[in-house]
């Protein structure tokens, strides 16, 4: 029986896979940069439940009827939430907290 050798990988392959790896690791950054930057802008906001329209919820509704921003299709839906500056919340009429069914103090 015979060994095989397996050849070692040379440099020239090696440095062709470079560029690639750099570009990877580029967009690996920008894409933890872009995540980073909307949660400290959002610092100041809270979820507010109760309070949005039809496609204007902030993301996955509370029970898991959706789970995306802007799916919603009930206006006022306790399950469902929207940011809002941090303190306005009842302002707005709307929970700090999910609940059932539709927000029967908002109106229109």
């Amino acid at each position: 029986m015979t060994a095989t050798k397996t050849p070692a990988k040379t440099p020239a392959k090696t440095l062709a896979l470079l560029p690639i790896a750099g570009a990877l690791a580029g967009a690996l950054t920008g894409a933890l940069t872009l995540m980073a930057g909307p949660a400290a802008a959002q610092s100041n906001m809270e979820k507010c439940y109760g309070i949005s329209k039809p496609g204007e919820n902030g993301c996955a509704h509370a029970k898991g009827l959706h789970s995306c921003a802007g799916n919603s299709n009930l206006t006022f839906d306790g399950g469902d939430w929207k940011l809002v500056k941090a303190g306005t919340c009842a302002e707005e009429m709307g929970s700090l907290k999910p609940f059932d069914g539709a927000n029967t103090k908002k109106k229109g």
